[in-house]
């Protein structure tokens, strides 16, 4: 039986985010299904024509959803088709969140209803090795203190990994970035009040955690 003292350490770090998720979507209705789509393809148009406008400032944008749908209401007890509906939808990642204010109200003025923004953190962000970093602390002290409370010595560290993957155990643990506070609106058209230039993000908290085997002396 192996001789080791086996810990996880868990580490936090709390940091502002460097990333912005917008949900863009823009709609139109009419009785023609060609009228909706031709309709929907303008207010598209002018949209795109702001998200490029904001090309250095997004890192990236795609289609979610594309649809022309048809338009019901009850009739005589049964559903009649009253009209279409087109809509299309984007993703868009903000990247340079000083022009997301701008952005944003330059999409709702353009005809697009605006959900977000939803905070995150680039792979890349220092915060995520910040907070491995701070794992990797918290495992060593956990096993010092249990070897002192034990009267055993601490040897060498046996083997490191991230929880679940020496097999056996619980799912990998996923380090996350959760939001301190909630940090979304919807602006749902151009009437709608523009957004404000100066978006306050909301402090994120990236979590991490690691198992250390160490063996006793």
């Amino acid at each position: 039986m192996e001789r080791e003292i086996v810990v996880r350490g868990t580490g936090e770090v709390r940091t502002l985010p460097d990333l912005a998720g917008l949900r863009v979507e823009v709609s139109a209705e009419h009785r023609d299904q060609d009228q909706a789509y031709q309709s929907r393809m303008q207010l598209a148009q002018a949209v795109d024509e702001v998200l490029a406008r904001h090309a250095d400032d997004i890192t990236r944008s795609t289609i979610a959803s594309l649809s022309v749908q048809p338009k019901l209401r009850w009739q005589h007890g049964k559903q009649v088709r009253d009209g279409w509906r087109a809509s299309r939808s984007n993703m868009v990642e903000v990247s340079g969140l000083d022009a997301l204010g701008p952005l944003m109200a330059g999409l709702v003025e353009a005809g697009a209803a605006v959900t977000g923004p939803e905070w995150s953190l680039a792979p890349t962000n220092p915060a995520h090795g910040e907070a491995r970093r701070a794992a990797a602390e918290d495992a060593r002290l956990r096993a010092q203190a249990y070897a002192a409370a034990l009267d055993v010595g601490l040897g060498p560290i046996a083997w490191i990994a991230e929880p679940g993957l020496r097999g056996g155990g619980p799912q990998p643990f996923e380090p996350v970035a959760r939001p301190m506070l909630a940090a979304a609106a919807r602006f749902a058209s151009a009437e709608a009040e523009p957004p404000a230039e100066n978006l306050d993000a909301a402090e994120l908290t990236v979590q991490a955690a690691v198992e250390v085997g160490f063996e006793i002396l």
